[in-house]
């Protein structure tokens, strides 16, 4: 949580191209209005983007209260005068909107609502406008499956359309990279004064290690790696050293576009040795010349339309030689071995 002087929108950083959309959308739905449903991984930050949709409206002055999937919340006090006999949940939810009146009221994890909830929001959200209703903006956050959870009836369909024209998308932390140096600054600034000292420098290889980390936890898990490093290093700048002493250890993933031919080749071929140990394989040779030459000849066929020997001059071969090559391979029409199988990784 920030501390009451901190700003919101200091901690909303848009040098992406994934987060100044997320801006536009904030500033196109910030009227205070309609409902508004923010969705992304957790740790994202979506009730931050909902605290600054609240800020940048006409509802900025009024209460932004927050609460659970239950209502519960320590900015809503519980009600004496509340019907004993009433559902629970529902009066949670009817003492919540009361505290929320005029302002915003963010629901958290839509889709862990319960059915009676559910329909004490709706019915809150469609009588806004009348006399005895609820004058409150409604904002809900929800995860990357919230149309799983309409399809399987866990969250209602009615409910669900209400936000249907108003959704903002949260990208991951690994899909904004663009934002992760200045995120970090402000984290380190951030904490750095909470304990009282200047903001340490960070090296251009502690930055590289970050951006190469996936961020499993996004921008809740970077929170938390820049407020180890406050207290952890009492130098005046961060280095590589540092994050790799604080970040878990991950397999480094590299996109299969940047690797070369041979070293995809080599990453294939690593798995394949794996799964035929134990198994009677005597002629590999032989059986991975075929998983190369059986696509290599369809793609180069395909290429020249079926035309054998346009094709054999592409491959630099005799045309009888490919016509040989192209019966053998297709001679297989017989039931795989296991060590067949253990090759094709089946």
């Amino acid at each position: 949580m920030l501390r009451a002087s901190a700003k919101a929108d200091d901690f909303l950083v848009a040098e992406s191209a994934a987060m100044r959309a997320v801006i536009a959308k904030i500033d196109a739905f910030a009227d205070g209005d309609g409902p508004v449903l923010v969705a992304g991984e957790h740790g994202v930050g979506r009730e931050l983007v909902a605290r600054v949709l609240h800020h940048k409206g006409p509802r900025r002055k009024r209460p932004f209260i927050a609460v659970r999937p239950s209502f519960e919340s320590a900015d809503v006090s519980p009600d004496d005068d509340a019907d004993a006999g009433a559902d629970a949940a529902c009066e949670r939810a009817r003492r919540a909107l009361r505290a929320a009146t005029g302002g915003t009221l963010l629901v958290k994890d839509l889709s862990d609502l319960s059915s009676p909830s559910q329909k004490t929001l709706r019915r809150a959200i469609r009588e806004r406008r009348e006399r005895d209703g609820f004058d409150v903006h409604v904002v809900a956050t929800a995860d990357i499956d919230l149309d799983h959870a309409v399809d399987a009836s866990i969250v209602s369909r009615d409910l669900y359309e209400l936000f249907a024209t108003r959704h903002i998308h949260v990208p991951a932390l690994r899909d904004r990279t663009d934002d992760l140096p200045v995120l970090f600054a402000r984290w380190i600034r951030h904490y750095g004064s909470e304990i009282g000292r200047g903001r340490p420098a960070v090296s251009s290889r502690a930055l590289a290690r970050l951006a190469a980390y996936p961020w499993p936890g996004n921008v809740a898990e970077l929170k938390s790696i820049a407020r180890r490093l406050v207290v952890r290093v009492a130098r005046s700048r961060i280095e590589a050293g540092d994050i790799d002493e604080v970040l878990p250890v991950v397999a480094e993933r590299v996109p299969l576009e940047d690797l070369a031919f041979e070293e995809m080749v080599k990453a294939k071929l690593a798995g394949l040795l794996a799964r035929i140990d134990g198994y009677p394989v005597h002629d590999l040779y032989d059986k991975v010349l075929a998983r190369v030459e059986r696509p290599l000849f369809d793609l180069v066929l395909a290429h020249t339309g079926g035309n054998q020997l346009a094709a054999a001059k592409i491959l630099g071969l005799n045309r009888n030689t490919l016509r040989k090559k192209l019966a053998g391979l297709g001679a297989g029409a017989k039931k795989p071995q296991r060590e067949d199988r253990a090759l094709d990784g089946d």
